[in-house]
């Protein structure tokens, strides 16, 4: 490869409209407090950071030693290690009932975590000339733009207008998904090109990451299968917006950014897959329960 990769201007038009839109609905789905609650049990809470912030980074250096990675792709899996809070989980973590409060207090809380710990594993692990490329200000700008506001305003137009939020949220998250599909189509043939440009080994390495996050996040989910769900999802799906940003904007190698995207190329299959195959565990669980009662009549 022979120059960055970034985004085209369409896609990543279409990846603002799925967050920006994604935020609104969270925003609309539950009060801050609300959110809040869902995670304030201690247990549920020392589990989530568990999961999401302590063992991901430690997974990451075992997988570094053990896979032959070139360093731009070990610096990309470290920084993604530090970087929960990943956008995307939003499409896959609210399809299980009931959950949509907890899903957006994670994705909020992670979130805000991210902010701080990505930027500070970059000042250790980036060197200085790369560091000094940043434009931080611009960044801080667009992440508030894109995340903060809208969250800002679905939680005031819940506030305020329940009734508008009832009636905005269902048409708001069509547009999101339907944008989210838009974008992974669009940028699919450039991130086949970044995945062939880094080698089966690494795309082993990431796959074998992902996974044994998903794995993680399913084992801390406690014994509520809908919250197991959604663990396991804001578990493996890393902030890959904020980790491309950021490398794509002081690093000069296209290594960086074609490792995240090949990344979030495996990143988005596997949690689809996983969606359908809880969505089919919950109607057989359905299933059962409705048999059980009509059995013992």
């Amino acid at each position: 490869m022979d120059a960055p990769v970034p985004f085209e201007e369409s896609v990543t038009l279409f990846i603002h409209i799925f967050i920006s839109l994604a935020m609104l609905c969270i925003g609309m789905s539950a009060t801050l407090r609300e959110m809040g609650d869902s995670l304030l049990e201690r247990e549920k809470l020392a589990r989530v950071l568990a999961a999401n912030v302590l063992i991901p980074p430690i997974l990451a250096l075992l997988i570094i030693l053990v896979f032959p990675l070139p360093r731009p792709a070990s610096i990309v899996l470290f920084l993604l290690a530090v970087a929960p809070g990943g956008i995307n989980a939003v499409q896959f973590s609210t399809k299980a009932p009931g959950q949509t409060v907890a899903a957006g207090g994670l994705l909020v809380l992670l979130s805000l975590i991210g902010l701080v710990l990505v930027p500070a594993a970059v000042q250790i692990v980036l060197p200085i000339d790369a560091l000094e490329r940043v434009a931080w200000g611009q960044l801080v700008v667009r992440i508030v733009g894109v995340i903060g506001v809208p969250l800002v305003i679905g939680i005031l137009i819940r506030r305020f207008a329940r009734e508008v939020a009832r009636h905005v949220y269902k048409p708001a998250m069509l547009i999101s998904t339907v944008s989210f599909i838009v974008s992974v189509v669009l940028s699919l043939s450039l991130r086949q090109d970044a995945a062939a440009d880094l080698g089966v080994t690494t795309l082993a390495a990431m796959l074998t990451f992902i996974l044994a996050l998903m794995a993680l996040g399913w084992f801390l989910g406690g014994s509520d299968p809908e919250f197991r769900q959604v663990l396991a999802i804001c578990t493996n799906v890393r902030n890959v917006g904020l980790v491309y940003l950021l490398v794509d904007a002081c690093c000069f190698s296209p290594f960086y950014s074609a490792s995240v995207l090949a990344f979030m190329a495996l990143m988005v299959p596997c949690n689809l897959v996983l969606t359908i195959v809880c969505a089919v565990a919950r109607k057989r669980r359905a299933r059962k329960a409705d048999v059980e009662p009509s059995t013992g009549a």
